[in-house]
């Protein structure tokens, strides 16, 4: 096994434990959301440590680590798709639907410290919110 397959499983686990009311478009979003933030040199732009401190830079982040459920590549069809995209995402191949955001929420469930760092704040000299909203993917807004 290369240390790219195990990147991906990590990866593609990441994306299956997320909430799936938005579906392969969320959990998609998801696995894009971590390639930006190594793109963008976040955690020392290293893959592993950028999905385990994926919670930290959650809209409300948990007060103890999540407990991930794996997923089964040969029972579940869900986690063989999550699968599939996270190897695209890993190498590249798959479009980027957020636009390069970095984080992401459901402006009805997110913290207010996160609100207010990040949803709400203006540039005094322009007006224009600090952190662009770049796209929305079922009920999931995203910030760059």
């Amino acid at each position: 096994m290369l240390a790219s397959d195990v990147i991906c499983v990590y990866l593609a686990n990441l994306m299956w434990n997320e909430p799936k009311d938005d579906g392969v478009s969320g959990r998609t979003a998801c696995g894009l959301v971590v390639r930006n933030r190594v793109l963008a040199g976040w955690d020392g732009a290293d893959w592993i440590a950028s999905i385990r401190n994926f919670d930290k830079y959650s809209a409300n982040p948990p007060e103890s680590p999540r407990v991930w459920v794996l997923g089964d590549p040969i029972r579940d069809d869900q986690f063989r798709r999550c699968l599939a995209i996270a190897t695209n995402i890993h190498a590249g191949l798959e479009r980027d639907i957020t636009y390069g955001a970095l984080r992401y929420c459901r402006l009805d469930q997110c913290s207010e410290d996160f609100a207010n760092k990040i949803v709400r704040p203006t540039n005094p000299m322009t007006g224009l919110q600090l952190y662009q909203r770049v796209a929305q993917i079922g009920k999931q807004s995203f910030f760059r």
